[in-house]
């Protein structure tokens, strides 16, 4: 009877067991782990222009001092602007280029030919203009043009982007939790509270005019969103959202784990 009795205790022990085991099995199986996005388009509120000058002489020496006292006169204007010296880059990139002519004289049918070597000294500097209007920007690009440069937008940048990163951290919340709702709804679940939030990914800015998909690197950053969801990025995609000139697109990715109940 006592070997009865020890079975009968062994078999509900393992019973009690199972059970227990499949409980926290249910238990892991009752929660939904979704990926939010959000972005958010702000106006930036930098201008990078390069600006360059080039003189150009037999002797490199004397072109190169050409070309430096010009990129100070264009420092000058541009401060005469309204530039401040912050904005101003402190370095100085400087090139060369040579080139080879032949020059040929004919006098009483005799013609006499020579190379002519001309050195061409370059130089160049970047302003971060504190502005992104246009009508500033063409103020400052006529000074300095006036002074005898060239200038070149490189693009447009944001100096402070932590008020548009919360927006589109918010934004990638709900993003997330109207997914999680969309998702428990099919299955016939009821969606509880969020469990564990966090930020797999550095969020993107993106300076336009392009679009969001353009950039090649942009998908390969979002590889944590392809094993989550293959078709995640591809919503981008589709939906062709243009950045203007001028402006900064803010995207911001989060990862939740929501409660579900039957």
């Amino acid at each position: 009877m006592e070997a009865e009795e020890l079975s009968s205790k062994l078999i509900l022990w393992l019973s009690l067991a199972a059970l227990a085991f499949c409980a926290a099995a249910s238990a892991q199986e009752s929660t939904l782990r979704v990926t939010g996005e959000g972005s958010v388009q702000v106006p930036a509120d930098t201008t990078v222009i390069a600006f360059y000058v080039q003189n150009s002489s037999d002797n490199f020496t004397i072109a190169q001092e050409a070309a430096s006292l010009m990129l100070n006169q264009t420092e000058e204007a541009l401060l005469a602007a309204g530039v401040s010296k912050e904005e101003i880059g402190p370095h100085r990139s400087k090139g060369r280029i040579t080139t080879h002519k032949v020059i040929c004289n004919t006098v009483n049918n005799s013609t006499d030919c020579r190379d002519v070597t001309v050195n061409a000294a370059t130089m160049r500097m970047v302003v971060r203009l504190n502005s992104s209007d246009a009508n500033e920007t063409k103020r400052i690009i006529e000074a300095a043009e006036a002074a005898g440069a060239k200038a070149d937008i490189w693009g447009y940048d944001l100096r402070d982007p932590s008020n548009a990163l919360e927006q589109a951290r918010k934004k990638a919340l709900e993003n997330a939790r109207a997914k999680a709702a969309y998702y428990a709804s099919s299955y016939d679940l009821t969606l509880g509270e969020s469990m564990q939030i966090e930020e797999p990914a550095y969020p993107d800015i993106e300076m336009g005019p392009s679009y969001g998909w353009e950039r090649p690197w942009r998908m390969g950053r979002m590889h944590w969103m392809h094993w989550m969801d293959p078709f995640s990025d591809m919503d981008r995609f589709w939906r062709e959202e243009y950045i203007p000139e001028g402006m900064a697109e803010v995207t911001a990715y989060v990862r939740a784990t929501y409660q579900v109940k039957a």
